[in-house]
C-alpha cells in the first residue's frame, strides 16, 4: 500500500528511525547502506505494508561519532516519535544504548564488537557474524596450509583488543608465532607498519577491521614492498565495492570468512540494488535488509510499540534470511548467522568462490 492510499484510509505510517553516517569519514558506508533499508521498506509496502500501514523512514546523520549518535537518536525519538531504530558502528551504538534503555526503543545494528549489545538489557541487537565465528574457519585453513607465522593488522579502535586476543589464541593453538600492528584510520601511508610485517617474515597476513579503505591501502603497500604471503580477512568486507576499490588487484586471491549468503536467494534485493547502483550489494546490505524484516515481524506481532517490537526480536528463532538460510537471536541479543569461507578470484568482476576450510 502506497503512502497516498494509506492516508486515504486514515492509516498512519509506522516509522523506523535510521541513524547512519551520511557525512564524515564513514559517510560513504551510510550512503551505500541506507538504500538497502529503503529497498526493504519498499518491498514491504508493495506487499501491503504491515496490517495495512506503510513503513516510513526517518533518517538522521549520526556522522559516525558519539556526539552525532546521541543528537540524531534524540531527534528521531523525541521529535519524530519512532519506536525502533536502525543504526551502525560500535562507537555510535555504545553512545546510544543508554538512550535506548531510557526511551525503551530497541536498536538494531550490524556491529561486530562482542558483548556490546549484551550490556543493553535486550534493548540492542546485533545482526553480524562475530570474529569468534569466522576465525575458526581461517584457523582450519591455516592448519591445512601449515602456517607458522601470522601477522595481523587491526585498527587502533576499541575492537582491536578483542580481535587481537582471538587471533593470538588461534596462533597459539596452531603453534604459530604471532605479531600485530595497529593502524590509524584515515591515513594513506602505512609503509612503516608494513615494513614491520615484512621483517617478521609471515606466511599469513590477517586483516580485520571496519571495512574502511585503509585496509586496501595496507594490502597494496604490502605487495609493493614485496610481501608475498597470502592475505586473509576475518569478515565479509571484501564484498563491499569501496573495499575492493581500495585494495585493487591486491585483493585477488584473498581468502575471507564471513556471513554466508546466496545472491540467487537474494535476487529480489540484488536486482533492486543493482538497478540503483549498477553493482551487487555486499554482505552488510543483506544483513540490513534482514533487519527491516525483523522489525516488520515485531510490529506485525505486537504492534507499533518499542517494548513489543523488542520482545519479538529477542525471541526470534530460525528466522529466514533474504540471503538464504536462517538465523536466531541468542540470549545476549546477538544474531547467530551462518558463515562460510570464500576466495576472491577477480576483484574487477567481482568473483567470490566459496571454498572449504
Amino acid at each position: 500500500m502506497c503512502d497516498a492510499l494509506a492516508q486515504q484510509a486514515g492509516l498512519a505510517p509506522y516509522k523506523i528511525g535510521v541513524t547512519y553516517p551520511l557525512s564524515g569519514p564513514s559517510g560513504s558506508w551510510g550512503q551505500l547502506l541506507v538504500p538497502a533499508i529503503e529497498i526493504g521498506v519498499q518491498h514491504i509496502n508493495e506487499a501491503g505494508g504491515i496490517n495495512g500501514h506503510p513503513l516510513a523512514l526517518v533518517v538522521e546523520d549520526s556522522k559516525g561519532n558519539p556526539e552525532g549518535a546521541v543528537s540524531s537518536m534524540r531527534k528521531v525519538v523525541q521529535v519524530d516519535g519512532v519506536q525502533v531504530i536502525m543504526t551502525i558502528f560500535t562507537n555510535v551504538v555504545s553512545a546510544q544504548i543508554p538512550l535506548a534503555q531510557q526511551f525503551k526503543v530497541p536498536l538494531l545494528s550490524p556491529v561486530e564488537a562482542p558483548g556490546l549489545v549484551a550490556k543493553s538489557n535486550h534493548w540492542a541487537f546485533a545482526q553480524s557474524a562475530l570474529l569468534s565465528r569466522t576465525l575458526p574457519l581461517l584457523e582450519m585453513r591455516w592448519k591445512k596450509m601449515g602456517v607458522k607465522r601470522i601477522f595481523a593488522f587491526h585498527p587502533n579502535t576499541a575492537i582491536a583488543g578483542y580481535g587481537s586476543g582471538l587471533v593470538k589464541a588461534a596462533a597459539e593453538r596452531l603453534g604459530a608465532a604471532h605479531e600485530q600492528a595497529l593502524f590509524k584510520l584515515g591515513e594513506t601511508d602505512y609503509r612503516g607498519l608494513v615494513t614491520r610485517a615484512k621483517a617478521f617474515d609471515p606466511d599469513a597476513i590477517l586483516m580485520w577491521g571496519h571495512g574502511t579503505p585503509d585496509e586496501g591501502t595496507i594490502m597494496q603497500q604490502a605487495r609493493e614492498l614485496g610481501i608475498s604471503a597470502p592475505i586473509f580477512v576475518g569478515n565479509g568486507n571484501p564484498t563491499a565495492k569501496v573495499y575492493r576499490e581500495g585494495a585493487g588487484k591486491a585483493l585477488n586471491g584473498v581468502i575471507y570468512a564471513g556471513f554466508k549468503y546466496d545472491l540467487g536467494a537474494a535476487k529480489k534485493l540484488v536486482d533492486a540494488y543493482r538497478a540503483r547502483f549498477g553493482f551487487d550489494p555486499d554482505f552488510a546490505v543483506i544483513e540490513i535488509y534482514d533487519m527491516v524484516n525483523m522489525i516488520a515481524e515485531g510490529i506485525r506481532k505486537n504492534g507499533y510499540d518499542g517494548e513489543g517490537i523488542r520482545s519479538v526480536i529477542a525471541g526470534l528463532k530460525d528466522f529466514k534470511s533474504i540471503g538464504g538460510g536462517t538465523f536466531s537471536i541468542d540470549p545476549d541479543g546477538q544474531a547467530i548467522l551462518p558463515v562460510a569461507l570464500y576466495q576472491v578470484k577477480d576483484v574487477d568482476k567481482p568473483l567470490f568462490e566459496e571454498i572449504t576450510p
